[in-house]
Order: structure tokens, then C-alpha cells, then sequence
């Protein structure tokens, strides 16, 4: 919501009491014996009227307001309602348009003249008449002169206007079939006959019917304004200047009025400051439209003839027929409603638009009828006036005074106690109220006193209007009708509709100018559309506030269709079960923004329709079925909703059976895992129950619960001992379920030792055993301890168990292990082959012989299955076989045999005698030497350090010999040559 606060000046103007006083228009008599006294406030009915007319008339008063005389322009009434004795005969006609206008002679208080106007441009044309208030005992009379003719032919239009100078007159009419205004000036002298004559504006021609229409100056006598009535229908504003009676700068406004033989603008009438045209615009071309009366209103100040006729504004339009508009001393103007008894108001003429306030059948004539006419005054009669700006409280008031004449000095008294003799004085008032404003003005020659009641008025707040919401139709079109009168209450607020009232617009200009207000029934033209309320005082228009709120239009909520559930009932089978109705939100809401909505349920499709009694978020059924009835309406608009229902069935809830834990034996190699069968618990899972049901088993309540993540009924363990839980629904209804849950623990079961191969060595007893501690032990010997010995080759088993006692029962876990014993022993014979006479190449092969599994070695630690040994020095060597069972070690020695390739036998100490390498470790050996002829120098010990050369005590001569050794460990014989160095 927007607020927005602006105080527009408006400018009202306070009657003058002038020398000839403002109360000489005190008395008005017209239509059918129809009359009102503007001496109370608001004006009262005369009932005392004796005339009857239909269009014109003049009624004159004295400074006093007391009546004078009237006139329809033909009969003259005296202020008694007598005719007159030469009253009659005037040729004035009570259907012409303005039939009279009634002028004081100056300087004489006893005369006046009555000027007259023929209807439709009639031969007797513009006269005038004198009357005498010494005649006729004082009552008045016309005079022998009478019927003066001035002017003919003539329109049916007249008006007057006092001078500048305060003392004389100007009557003006208009010439027929021509352009010419005729305007006479009545002074000390009397009426000058001659006129002075201007051709400005418009021809008036056309038939007679175009001669109606008023003619009109302002109070202030600086404007004119003279309608045409018929099929060419105009209004024609001019500047009057009312020192020399000039005519200048016409503005035509046409084509905005009823055009037709019998249509048009008819009466005018300037507001109070002049700033404002107001136009009565009539069609008895067709009497039976409802809106053949208009009343229009013009901003003289706008601008050019275009911006004038642009500021038209419609202030009253309807079947009533409005004719002559007049001002009035209390400076309202007072509207002719032909044939209503009635008289209609603008309450504040000088307020631009609706502001202005058109009342009809404002003022009662108490069975009297009015009709097209009001009397016609002379307007500065309402001329002399206090000009003020501003009647809100708080505002500063600005008083000026609006008169032709220049005065030389004037007193103020602003009706609260404070005064002034500044000629624009200001002034805040500090209440509201109702203020008597006084002005005692100097003109040098005489002091005239103009006073007018002035009402400060209270300027009202806005109060903060919600925005209006409604729901679309079925088009969808965001566009819908909004009765903006039920938000006058809203912008009210604690303020009183009898002081003040509210008006819409569509844009914020409008509702600060009070113009183009919206009609209560109301078409939004976009959805989101911002409207200004303008709440105003319905004494003064201006003194307002203005808010804001927006037309919504929500689209219509849709409640898609809830399908039927049912729900198991809980384990009292009570056929009632709470209910969380926020489950249903999302079938009911569909592809719609739940943020978007409210979503209600109710038991009755009454209460979903007005929205009462909604029932808890958490709601216990009451009936089996249960109806419920649920409602989506817009989020902040309750009128904009829809319904639908479903049903909530409560099946009889499952009980499942309570079922015993399950055990198994572990796996031979896991002591916490088995595998159960689930499934062999379902017979007692649903013992008892009737109906189909299907069991799954879960490995949490929630799972369970849920009816996710169920796990095979062929089930190992993941943790031991384990719960499991057990889902049973109904297979016709899936909310209808029950969880029970067992546990699973896998018994452990001895985790034994691969089967052994034990070896037993021939003649011995090897110990076999269980390896693990166990509840039982059972030997394919029949012994039942944990080892055993034998002594016996072949195949053992034992069984090796533990005993457990679940559900009362004994659940033995046993596990199997089997020994294989076989027979083994050493070696019963070794063969050892060598090769040898080699540095370092010489190798020996071990072959053995026995019940064992052997190995081999050559220095009894380090074996070998390979029997085969290479790269072997010369040397003495042990040959190691050993049973790889435990069951001995055989030794044999092997010799590696090699010979020196030369020595030196000089007595260093190197080489100095010669043998075979590795000799002594074989004393068998038999060593020979020869020469090279093969004689036989030396045979040589084993065990010897060799033979050093020598033969016979000689040294032998370098050069080379041979030897031969036989093994008789072997057989072998081996041969070969060195030499001998010296």
C-alpha cells in the first residue's frame, strides 16, 4: 500500500455586499409557481410564487432582500404576487430562453428597468420597460414607458454586468442572422438606446430554435459566455472588458454537446472565481435515453481553445433534463431540473472536476415544479466578492478581494479574532469550524461591507487498505469485476462516512485533480493494477488524502483429485487411527506452488466451503470409512478456492507373531559368520493370522518401516550376534503392516588346522593332536583326548567340537581334521660318484637308498634336495644324507683328487716336492713315478709329503715324468705327467 498526500488550493469565492448589496438576488421565483429564499442557508422554498413559466424570468430585491417585483418578460408581479395594473403586455415571452433581466436605474432608487427578449428570434426583438416602485401604493407598476423597442430580430439570450465605475450598467444581447452583439449602457441618464454594436464570433443563425440558449457574464465581469441550441450546437467564451464594454479573444467549444433539431447546450453559468465554465447540455431528440442530460465543466485557464475543450469533465450525466444554470449569493451554483420538484447544486463550483460535487435534487420546492428557467440577475449582483484559497485545516487561507473596482483601503475581520488591512491577508486557523469573514471596503466615495461565512474543514488520513484480491474465472484472463465500494469502509477507517467519502482512479494525476473517477463496479485492465483511493471531506473536497492498494486477480486454485488410501489400523483394531493430512498436500497440489496456496481439510463439504472448522494437521479419524473434504484456496485470498474429497479406509490392523532367535554353527574358517534361513521362521510369523500377507526381513526398524533395503532370506550374518527385522504386510493393503524382530548369532565352531601328513619313523611313535581347545574331541581310535600317540602307519581323524544350549536345546559345532602318518627311516645304502682331477670343476653325485624323504649336504648344516654337487675344489669330503622326517643322518667320506703341474725341488720352501693333492685323505692310494722311458724312479705314501726330485739321492734333471695312481676304494686307475724345474 502506497500513500500519498497532497492538499490542492481551491479557490472560493465569498459573496460582496455591494452598494446595491448582494441581497437584490436574495428572492428567486420561477417554473410552476416555484420560488427560494436565499436568506437561510441552505436556501428555503417559496410557496407563495404566483408565476408560471417554463423558461425565463427576473426576479429584483433590495439591499435588504426584501422582494421588489418579477417577471416572466410579459406579466410583472409586485412583491405581493399581484399583477401589476400596467404589468401586463410585456413583450417578453415565458418561453423565451432569458425573457428578462431586471436593471436599477442609478441615482434613483424608485426606477428599474425590465428588458425583454422574444422567443425564437421573434419580431418584437429586445425592449425594455420602466417601473416605478412609488406606483401602484408603493408596490410598483410599469410606467407609460413601455415596450421600447431597441433591437430586432434577436436571440433569446440577455445579461447584465455593473461598469467598473460601481454606478452604471451594461446589457448585452446578441443580434439573429449575424455575428453582431448589441450592448447598451444604462447610467444616471437612463437606458442609451443607441448600442454599441461589435461583430466578433460566430453568425447565430439557423431556425428559430437556434436562437435558444443562455447568455452569461462572469461576476467579476471580465468574461462572457453565450450558448446556441439546435443542430449547429456551440458555446463561445469571449474577454468582456466592463469599463469600455469590449469584446475581444473568442474561444469556441463545439462538437461536445447534443446536436439535434431539438439537442444542445443550453444554459451557462461561470463559477465564482471565474476560472470554470460550466454547461447544461440537453437531447429531446431522444427523451427516452437514460442519459439525455449533461452537465460539463471547462478549465478556462488550461490553455489554448484545444486544451479548453480537452478539459471537459462530465459532472452530472443522466435522464434528468437540466437547463439554466445560476449563481447564487452563497456562491453555489443552482441547476433547473425541468420537471422535478426539485432544484440540483454544485456544492464547490470553483473545484476543478468531480471535486466540484454535483448533488441532485438537492434543494426540496415543497410540491412546487421546476422547469427550464431560473431568474436571470445581474451578475455582478455575486461580483463584489472576498476571494479565499485554502479550506483545509492547517493550510494558510488567503483572502483577496474580486471586484472591478480599485478600492483604496479595506478591513479585515477573519471571523476568529484576528483582523487585517492588508488587501491579501493570510491567515491558519487553528480548528476546524465554521468562521463569519468580514471586509469593510473604501472606495473613497463610500464604504461598502461584504461578509461570508467560511467553514475550515478537517483534512482526513488515509487509513492503510489491503490489497483487493479476487479469483479468476474459467477464462483465465487475470481480468475480473472489483466492487470497490466494499473498500470505502478500509479507507474510512475510524473516520465518519457522513463527513467524508472516498473516490477511486486508475492513475495518481487523476486522483490529485479529482478527475475520471472509476465507476464502484470496476474491470481491472492488468492484473497487479495499482488503484489510488482519494478520501475527502465531503464539505470540501480538496481537503483529501490519497492511498493506494492493488487489484489482484489469483488464478483459480485447482484440487486435483486425492485418490482413496487405506490405513491399517493400530493393534487396538479400533477402526480409528490418527491421520497426518499433510500427506495428501502434494495429490491435492499436483504441478501447483505449494508456496502459493493454503490446503485445509474438513469434515463436511459446508465447512470446506466456508472455510471453518479445519481440521488439526493430525487428525483421528471418526468414522471407518472416513469422508474428508479438502480445500486449496489462494494463499491471502479466501475467495478464491476449490474443493474436492477422498476417502480414508482403516483396515484391521496385522499382529504378528513374537518368533525365537536363530542359531547356526559358524563357518569352519569364521567363527562369527553363518548362513541362516531366514525363511523357516516365516510359519511362525504368521501363525494364527488369515488373509495373504508377504514377509521381508530388514536389517533395521526403520528399513522395516519403510519397506526398503530387504535383504534375502538366504542370509549370512555381517555382525554376531545379529537383529533382524521382519516386515509383514497385508498384500492388499501396504500401509497395513507389522515389524517383529529376532536375533541371529552363528555359534562358533573350532577353527582347526589344515590335515596334517605326519611321518613316523620305522620303529618310533609320533603324537597327534587337536591343535585347539574344544568342549569334545572324538579319535577314529575312540580316544577322546586332545592328542593321541601312535605308532602305526595310516590315515587318523578326530572330531573336534564345542556344545551350546539354545531354546533348551543342545547344538553341537564340530569340525573334522585328518591325519595322514606315514612310515620313514634313513638311508639304508649311499653311492657316491665323483669326478675329479680338476682344479675346481670336480663334482660328486649322492644316491641314496631307504623308506625316507631325503636331503643332501656336504657339511652336515646346509641341505639341499639336489644330490648333485659341481665346481668342488680337490679336498676330502663328507657326504651328509639325512631323512627329512627326523628319522637319521647317514654320513660317507669322498675324496677329490688332483696333482701339482710341476715342481721346484730347490729348497725355498715353494713346491719343493711333489703329490698328489688331497693323497692322505685316502691311504689306500698306491702312487707310482716314472721317467719318460718308464722306469719306475719312486712309489710314493699317501700320507707322504711327496717325492722331492731325487733318485737314489740324485737329483733328477729338469724335464717331465709320469705317474700312476690306483684307488682301491674304486678300482680306478688314473694317469697323468708333471714337470720338474730346477
Amino acid at each position: 500500500m502506497k500513500k500519498y498526500y497532497k492538499l490542492i488550493c481551491c479557490v472560493l469565492l465569498c459573496g460582496l455586499h455591494t452598494m446595491f448589496g448582494q441581497n437584490e438576488g436574495n428572492n428567486w421565483y420561477f417554473g410552476t409557481n416555484a420560488g427560494l429564499d436565499f436568506s437561510t442557508t441552505p436556501p428555503s422554498a417559496f410557496l407563495n410564487g404566483a408565476l408560471t413559466t417554463n423558461e425565463g424570468v427576473a426576479t429584483i430585491s433590495d439591499s435588504s432582500g426584501q422582494l421588489l417585483f418579477y417577471t416572466d418578460g410579459s406579466t410583472v408581479y409586485d412583491k405581493n404576487h399581484q399583477i401589476t395594473p400596467n404589468g401586463t403586455g410585456l413583450t417578453g415571452n415565458s418561453s423565451s430562453t432569458q425573457s428578462a433581466v431586471i436593471v436599477p436605474k442609478p441615482g434613483d432608487s424608485m426606477i428599474y428597468y425590465i428588458f425583454t427578449v422574444d422567443e425564437g428570434a421573434g419580431p418584437d426583438g429586445l425592449r425594455y420597460s420602466e417601473f416605478d416602485l412609488s406606483l401602484n401604493n408603493g408596490n410598483g407598476d410599469v410606467t407609460t414607458l413601455k415596450n421600447v423597442l431597441l433591437s430586432t430580430p434577436t436571440t433569446e439570450k440577455i445579461t447584465a454586468v455593473q461598469k467598473t465605475n460601481g454606478t452604471d450598467f451594461w446589457v448585452l444581447s446578441h443580434s439573429w442572422q449575424n455575428d453582431t452583439f448589441l450592448i447598451y449602457e444604462v447610467t444616471t441618464a437612463g437606458v442609451n438606446e443607441t448600442a454599441i454594436t461589435q461583430n466578433i464570433g460566430s453568425i447565430h443563425t439557423g431556425g428559430s430554435a437556434e436562437s435558444i440558449g443562455y447568455f452569461k457574464t462572469s461576476s467579476n465581469g471580465e468574461r462572457l459566455a453565450i450558448a446556441q441550441w439546435g443542430s449547429n450546437s456551440f458555446v463561445e467564451l469571449f474577454d468582456f472588458d466592463a469599463d469600455t464594454g469590449v469584446i475581444s479573444n473568442p474561444i469556441k467549444l463545439e462538437n461536445v454537446f447534443f446536436n439535434g433539431s431539438s439537442s444542445g447546450a443550453y444554459g451557462v453559468e461561470f463559477s465564482p472565481d471565474a476560472q470554470l465554465l460550466y454547461v447544461s447540455d440537453l437531447n429531446f431528440d431522444d427523451v427516452s435515453s437514460p442519459d439525455n442530460g449533461r452537465v460539463h465543466q471547462f478549465d478556462l485557464t488550461s490553455g489554448n481553445v484545444t486544451d479548453i475543450a480537452n478539459s471537459d469533465v462530465i459532472v452530472y450525466q443522466g435522464n434528468n433534463f437540466i437547463g439554466a444554470i445560476q449563481i447564487a449569493n452563497d456562491e453555489r451554483l443552482y441547476l433547473a431540473n425541468s420537471g422535478s420538484q426539485f432544484v440540483d447544486v454544485i456544492e464547490n463550483p470553483n473545484v476543478i472536476g468531480t471535486g466540484a460535487t454535483y448533488v441532485v435534487d438537492a434543494i426540496d420546492l415543497q410540491g412546487r415544479t421546476c422547469r427550464l428557467g431560473l431568474p436571470t440577475f445581474i451578475q455582478s449582483f455575486f461580483g463584489a466578492t472576498i476571494q479565499l484559497e485554502n479550506f483545509c485545516l492547517g493550510d494558510v487561507t488567503n483572502f483577496s478581494l474580486n471586484t472591478t473596482e480599485d478600492p483604496v483601503s479595506v478591513n479585515w475581520d477573519l471571523g476568529d479574532g484576528t483582523t487585517s488591512t492588508s488587501f491579501t491577508p493570510s491567515h491558519t486557523y487553528a480548528s476546524i469550524g465554521t468562521y463569519t469573514v468580514s471586509a469593510d471596503i473604501n472606495f473613497g466615495t463610500e464604504i461598502r461591507q461584504t461578509s461570508k461565512e467560511i467553514t475550515i474543514y478537517e483534512v482526513p488520513t488515509a487509513s492503510t487498505v489491503g490489497d483487493f484480491l479476487l479469483c479468476d474465472d474459467s477464462s483465465n484472463n487475470q481480468i475480473e469485476s472489483f466492487d470497490l465500494s466494499t473498500k470505502i469502509t478500509e479507507v474510512l477507517g475510524s473516520l465518519s462516512n457522513q463527513t467524508f467519502d472516498v473516490a477511486f482512479y486508475s492513475l495518481l494525476e487523476d486522483a490529485e485533480n479529482d478527475q475520471n473517477r472509476l465507476p464502484l463496479t470496476y474491470s481491472n485492465t492488468t492484473n497487479n493494477q495499482e488503484i489510488f483511493a482519494r478520501i475527502y471531506n465531503v464539505g470540501q473536497g480538496n481537503c483529501y488524502d490519497i492511498t493506494s492498494f492493488m487489484l489482484i486477480v489469483n488464478p483459480f486454485p485447482v484440487a486435483n483429485t486425492v485418490a482413496n488410501i487405506d490405513i491399517c489400523d493400530d493393534q487396538s483394531n479400533d477402526g480409528s487411527e490418527v491421520v497426518n493430512l499433510n500427506q495428501f498436500n502434494s495429490e491435492v497440489l499436483l504441478d501447483q506452488t505449494a508456496e502459493d496456496f493454503e490446503i485445509t481439510y474438513h469434515l463436511t463439504q459446508d465447512d470446506a466451503d466456508n472455510d471453518i472448522s479445519a481440521l488439526p494437521t493430525n487428525f483421528q479419524t471418526v468414522d471407518n470409512p472416513q469422508t474428508l473434504f479438502v480445500r486449496i484456496e489462494t494463499a491471502g485470498n479466501p475467495l478464491c478456492f476449490d474443493t474436492t474429497d477422498f476417502e480414508i479406509n482403516i483396515t484391521p490392523a496385522i499382529i504378528a507373531n513374537e518368533i525365537n532367535d536363530l542359531f547356526e554353527c559358524s563357518f569352519l574358517d569364521d567363527a562369527n559368520s553363518a548362513t541362516f534361513n531366514l525363511a523357516s521362521q516365516n510359519d511362525d510369523i504368521i501363525n494364527g493370522l488369515t488373509g495373504n500377507y508377504e514377509i521381508t526381513f530388514h536389517l533395521s526398524e526403520q528399513t522395516a518401516m519403510m519397506d526398503t533395503e530387504s535383504i534375502s532370506s538366504t542370509f549370512t550374518n555381517t555382525s554376531n550376534p545379529q537383529q533382524i527385522y521382519v516386515r509383514v504386510e497385508d498384500t492388499t493393503n501396504a500401509s497395513c503392516f507389522d515389524i517383529v524382530n529376532f536375533q541371529i548369532t552363528a555359534l562358533a565352531t573350532p577353527i582347526i588346522n589344515e590335515n596334517e601328513t605326519v611321518y613316523l619313523c620305522t620303529d618310533g611313535t609320533v603324537e597327534l593332536s587337536a591343535g585347539v581347545p574344544a568342549d569334545f574331541y572324538n579319535w577314529s581310535t575312540d580316544e577322546i583326548t586332545e592328542s593321541i600317540i601312535v605308532d602305526t602307519p595310516g590315515t587318523y581323524t578326530v572330531d573336534v567340537g564345542n556344545s551350546y544350549t539354545a531354546l533348551g536345546e543342545q547344538i553341537d559345532c564340530s569340525n573334522t581334521k585328518t591325519f595322514t602318518v606315514i612310515e620313514s627311516g634313513p638311508t639304508l645304502s649311499i653311492d657316491v660318484s665323483i669326478t675329479d682331477w680338476t682344479n675346481f670343476q670336480n663334482t660328486i653325485l649322492v644316491m641314496a637308498e631307504g623308506l625316507g624323504d631325503y636331503e643332501y649336504s656336504l657339511d652336515g648344516i646346509n641341505y639341499t634336495d639336489d644330490n648333485f654337487f659341481e665346481n668342488l675344489l680337490s679336498g676330502e669330503y663328507t657326504v651328509y644324507v639325512r631323512d627329512k622326517n627326523g628319522c637319521g643322518v647317514v654320513t660317507e667320506p669322498a675324496y677329490l683328487l688332483n696333482y701339482p703341474r710341476f715342481f721346484t725341488p730347490n729348497n725355498d720352501g715353494i713346491n719343493d716336492n711333489w703329490q698328489i693333492v688331497a693323497a692322505a685323505s685316502d691311504p689306500t692310494l698306491q702312487i707310482f713315478i716314472f721317467d719318460r722311458y718308464g722306469k719306475r724312479l719312486t712309489t710314493l705314501n699317501p700320507t707322504s709329503v711327496g717325492w722331492n726330485g731325487n733318485y737314489n739321492g740324485r737329483p733328477m734333471p729338469s724335464g717331465d715324468y709320469w705317474f700312476k695312481v690306483e684307488r682301491p676304494m674304486t678300482g680306478n686307475v688314473y694317469t697323468g705327467h708333471f714337470t720338474l724345474k730346477r
